[in-house]
């Protein structure tokens, strides 16, 4: 029916998030422009009054570099949705392979190294069960942990399905470049002898739905530049929520839908589908840095190569079930961009190019550095609150009106901005959504220093990509003990201090402005009313409330037996009620929304009168 060459790929009705994106496309364009021209002039307009007005303090200076910080980051998010939006969007349609006829091969390679051996076969008999012929694909399950039991129960599978093997390079916990190692052992030494088109990379704790190769391949097969398609990490153990952000959600439909409008989406590990020459040709999985996926990314980038994202339902995986293992989880990953700044070694890889090299190092320091940033403005907001004198120069009443007004612009901006981004990926975000886990920073920081300046080799969780091998244990240790694991020792405490010490300040600060001589208005005003300080405040709080909540509300993970259903052939997926998108629909900011622009209004009338 099909010639020899031509695939036989049918496209799908667009889904609800893609019609947002086409709705709101122009929205988030215009908004995004206005936001980061009104941040230019705000900053602009406030060094310049800062320079030339001599009642400026300590405090003026202070203020307006936190605020830059903030903005700094902000800038980044508004400029990539202005570049993501200012030409005719590059969608990735849902596509389906049909026939069975001159279908490509691949290899979907499952790496595991040490979890439980019940999770991984429950990886392993879903990959065996896609829906694609079994003479094209092959199932090679990689065990960096060379489990003699693992070895046995594959063994028993595969007198079901021929086309699985394990394969082992010998016991690599914590060495031999960990998951980028046990990738490039498959592309080196198993295949050249009978290489496939294609390769899928999957975690061992993550389920493939039948769909996934003929729901992924056909982008790879219509864009002969595309060299990698990564596909969207859903979770089947969310607890109802998700109070810590680990469905990753407004990274998958904001930043990398973006980025994937470009042309360059980052590659989210489990569940990528990449063309084999091509990650050949670019010397294979980079070893310089625990987060391999992000840095082949990153190579593809610079190599002139298309990467991709899609947002079906493909895949299910699960995340830590405790505050301690999802901070773990985090650390291990700024932990591999922190090395990205390696790859100016000479030792690393030669093969990445100069520029590239400069490119991706710098990327590195611009991570740490948003770290830095967290880190400085929150710390920095309860001292400022509780010293005396305003935030901004205070000379003549014009000057101060010119600023609150253009403050007030700046933050509306920003919050517009926010909305617009949250109603083009068609999901409802808390406010501050961009400065997800942002609460973690100082954490981030502190397992950095420890592991570059006082670490030797990773061991755990820096293994690979799945949560099961973090080491956590929920089930034998008392709530007394969970309580000083997910506070002391994943560094929670000094969260609940800024929380309580930012809530304590503003306190303070109100009590100043009013108990004080001269103006109240005018008090108030120049510091704890000032709309950008409020703005910040907000932040902090929302954040750092995050651990707070979790300690006094713990979420309950549901059990993977719970969510799962096996089939007559043995095969578990998740139940059919998890699978959609729990928070589709227009975008809502809530409350704090609602809160900040009565306390922006209030400061409206404020200057007015």
């Amino acid at each position: 029916m099909f010639p020899d060459n031509v695939y036989d790929i049918e496209e799908l009705s667009p889904d609800d998030r893609a019609l947002f994106a086409q709705k709101y496309r122009k929205c988030l364009h215009h908004i995004a422009q206005a936001a980061i021209w009104t941040t230019y002039i705000y900053f602009a307009v406030r060094l310049f009054f800062a320079l030339t007005t001599p009642e400026r303090t300590w405090k003026t200076w202070i203020m307006l570099g936190v605020e830059g910080l903030f903005a700094h980051m902000s800038l980044n998010h508004q400029r990539l949705s202005l570049a993501a939006t200012a030409k005719p969007p590059q969608q990735t349609p849902r596509k389906r392979l049909r026939s069975d006829k001159n279908l490509p091969r691949v290899d979907v390679l499952v790496t595991c190294c040490g979890e439980p051996i019940e999770i991984i076969l429950d990886t392993v008999r879903a990959a065996c069960s896609l829906d694609y012929p079994t003479s094209r694909f092959r199932v090679r399950l990689l065990d960096d942990g060379a489990s003699s039991d693992l070895h046995d129960a594959i063994a028993k599978l595969t007198t079901k399905w021929p086309h699985l093997s394990y394969h082992t390079r010998g016991k690599q916990s914590g060495q031999s470049f960990a998951k980028a190692g046990n990738l490039n052992y498959a592309l080196f030494s198993l295949q050249p002898e009978d290489p496939p088109e294609f390769c899928t990379v999957v975690d061992a704790d993550s389920i493939l739905m039948p769909e996934f190769l003929r729901a992924t391949l056909p982008h790879l097969l219509a864009d002969p530049k595309a060299a990698l398609l990564t596909t969207r990490q859903y979770f089947y153990n969310l607890p109802c929520g998700d109070p810590l952000s680990q469905s990753r959600a407004y990274f998958y439909t904001c930043e990398n839908a973006e980025l994937n409008l470009l042309g360059h989406a980052l590659d989210a590990g489990s569940g990528a589908v990449f063309r084999r020459d091509v990650i050949l040709d670019a010397g294979g999985y980079p070893t310089y840095s625990f987060s391999e996926d992000w840095q082949l990314s990153l190579i593809l980038r610079g190599l002139g190569k298309r990467t991709m994202q899609v947002q079906e339902v493909l895949q299910f995986g699960l995340v830590p079930t405790s505050l301690a293992g999802h901070l773990k989880q985090r650390n291990r990953w700024h932990i591999g961009h922190s090395q990205q700044i390696s790859v100016l070694l000479p030792s690393v890889d030669m093969a990445i190019p100069e520029h590239l090299r400069w490119e991706i190092a710098l990327g590195g320091l611009s991570i740490m550095a948003g770290l830095v940033s967290y880190s400085i403005g929150f710390f920095a907001l309860p001292f400022l609150l509780v010293s005396d004198g305003g935030f901004i120069p205070a000379g003549l009443a014009l000057e101060v009106k010119i600023q609150v007004v253009l403050a007030i612009v700046y933050v509306a901006a920003t919050w517009a901005y926010d909305w617009a981004r949250s109603a083009h990926a068609g999901v409802s975000f808390e406010p501050f959504a961009h400065a997800e886990n942002s609460w973690l920073s100082t954490a981030h920081l502190y397992a950095i220093v420890r592991f570059q300046l006082f670490g030797s080799k990773p061991k755990g969780s820096f293994v690979t990509g799945s949560t099961a091998n973090s080491g956590e244990n929920t089930t034998s240790i008392s709530s007394f003990q969970r309580a000083y694991r997910d506070t002391l020792q994943s560094g929670a405490f000094l969260n609940i201090c800024l929380f309580i010490a930012t809530v304590g300040a503003m306190l303070f600060a109100v009590w100043a402005a009013i108990s004080g001589d001269g103006s109240t208005i005018s008090k108030l005003l120049t510091t704890i009313a000032w709309p950008p300080l409020l703005h910040l405040c907000l932040l902090v709080i929302v954040n750092n409330w995050v651990p707070i909540a979790h300690l006094f509300n713990p979420p309950v993970y549901p059990s993977r037996d719970s969510r799962l259903l096996t089939t007559e052939e043995g095969v578990s997926y998740p139940q059919a009620e998890i699978e959609g998108e729990p928070s589709s629909g227009k975008s809502s900011l809530g409350l704090c929304f609602v809160v900040s622009i009565v306390l922006l209004g209030a400061c409206v009338c404020s200057v007015i009168s």
